[in-house]
């Protein structure tokens, strides 16, 4: 994907962004724990740079289960016992829908006291138990103390986490500096700038592209469906019109990322059973400026406006610019056809799927109604049982 310019560094903070966006409690959390963790393995000193780069990344996932479950209330709690349903959600998530599965099982026991070990990968364990160490640090700062020191936690030694693991972090602690570089925020660039070395393949990087766009699905499990059909019809009526590989790599990762805006839009409006409201549909209508907001200066910009464009309108009368025909891309109509066409064939939470006939009848009220490309429409509608 090198002709695309999508690097790691560009993906990476994609994700960061991304994750940014789900709840207002954990910004940068996640952040500041993979950093901790990152801190503490220099101190160790046996990990490799890949080993160190794909660990903070796991950290920096390792409450991503949370949003599934709504634990993010008890997970502040320092004392907390109910914090291992998303532990279990982000086991899974890693282990099926991302590129890290082989570090899948660090998240399963990210929470669990050291003395209820019993039998995992040792590297595993010691790795898992860091993140537990990093997070309630974290916990600890972010709610008032002043520095990040282990005296408020010594008496967990052997316990809640191995000793091992707490001499690593009182070793980090004093070879660096953890508690100036997270107060003024330069953790964050050193953060990125590991992450961004890593040495990432096309198809590598695609998946961390599908494992940003599945995430929603902590969220709204019809929204991923949606998204993952309007992938496939998008990659289909592209063929349809001839594009070359470049065009079709394009138009997929723009149909992968149209909706990961919706990662911030409240549960209530995206899983709602009925008709949105004026006001909610407004809220609703964000989703497109929070997809620019964690797109813009991250990916190339042909794949920016591909998603950002997906509601705009051959007449102008679309969102949220009212681009009018001229100003829209082939590859533009394309993804917003698509996106359409998944919507009206898929089960959402306020309808039924709807039946080719009706899909197709809508279709061509938006063509004769001058609202989407009627040349993509004419296509879609000639070829839409092979589409589908």
């Amino acid at each position: 994907m090198k002709e695309l310019n999508l690097s790691t560094s560009q993906v990476m903070k994609i994700l960061l962004r991304a994750l940014d966006h789900i709840d207002v409690r954990l910004v940068d959390h996640g952040h500041r724990v993979a950093y901790i963790v990152y801190k503490m393995m220099q101190a160790d000193g046996s990990y490799s740079e890949k080993e160190m780069q794909e660990i903070c990344i796991v950290a920096a996932l390792h409450d991503i289960g949370a949003y599934k479950t709504e634990e993010i209330d008890q997970m502040v709690q320092f004392e907390s016992v109910h914090v291992f349903d998303h532990s279990i959600y982000g086991y899974l998530f890693l282990k099926h829908m991302s590129p890290l599965r082989k570090w899948a099982e660090v998240i399963l026991y990210h929470h669990f006291n050291y003395g209820m070990y019993w039998h995992p990968d040792r590297k595993h364990l010691k790795i898992a138990d860091m993140i537990h160490l990093a997070d309630r640090v974290d916990i600890m700062l972010q709610n008032g103390a002043e520095n990040l020191s282990l005296e408020a936690i010594s008496r967990k030694q052997n316990l809640r986490f191995s000793k091992t693991t707490m001499e690593l972090f009182q070793k980090a602690g004093e070879r660096y500096d953890l508690n100036g570089d997270i107060k003024n925020g330069s953790y964050l660039n050193e953060l990125v700038e590991l992450i961004s070395t890593a040495e990432y393949n096309e198809e590598t990087l695609l998946e961390y592209i599908k494992m940003i766009a599945y995430s929603i699905d902590f969220r709204s499990e019809t929204t991923v469906s949606h998204v993952i059909t309007t992938v496939s019809i998008s990659r289909e009526l592209g063929k349809l019109f001839g594009l070359n590989d470049h065009e079709l790599k394009k138009i997929q990762l723009g149909a992968y990322l149209h909706d990961i805006g919706k990662i911030a839009t409240p549960l209530a409006i995206l899983e709602k059973p009925g008709g949105l409201t004026h006001e909610e549909m407004l809220v609703m209508r964000e989703h497109i400026e929070t997809t620019g907001e964690i797109l813009r200066g991250r990916i190339h910009d042909e794949i920016l406006k591909i998603a950002y464009r997906h509601h705009e309108k051959i007449d102008g009368s679309g969102y949220p610019n009212h681009l009018k025909a001229d100003e829209l891309k082939l590859s533009e109509r394309i993804v917003a056809v698509a996106d359409m066409m998944s919507a009206l064939t898929g089960k959402r939470s306020y309808k039924e799927s709807f039946p080719k006939e009706t899909v197709i009848e809508i279709m061509e009220k938006q063509k004769e109604t001058g609202k989407l490309c009627g040349r993509v429409i004419d296509s879609a509608i000639r070829h839409y049982d092979h589409i589908m």
